[in-house]
């Protein structure tokens, strides 16, 4: 059981390190740490396609940095 534990410890802290090594990603944190957004807001400030920005996004959201709440028809984003 503990060495289960440990591979589960292990496994989360490989998808936060993946999720950290992108600087895109480090970017959206770095926002999302002074006030939640929604995707598109987020995307207002990068040069790249609204899947690519879904994608960034989705790999945070797995690893636990961020959460994303439903408020009307937008999804917020912000720091867990």
């Amino acid at each position: 059981v503990n060495r289960l534990n440990n591979r589960d410890r292990t496994m989360a802290n490989a998808k936060i390190f993946q999720a950290l090594a992108s600087d895109p990603r480090l970017r959206i944190l770095a926002y999302l740490s002074k006030i939640s957004m929604t995707a598109g807001e987020i995307a207002e400030r990068f040069d790249m396609s609204k899947p690519s920005l879904s994608k960034h996004l989705s790999i945070l959201e797995n690893a636990g940095l961020i959460k994303g709440e439903k408020k009307g028809q937008f999804i917020h984003y912000s720091i867990v």
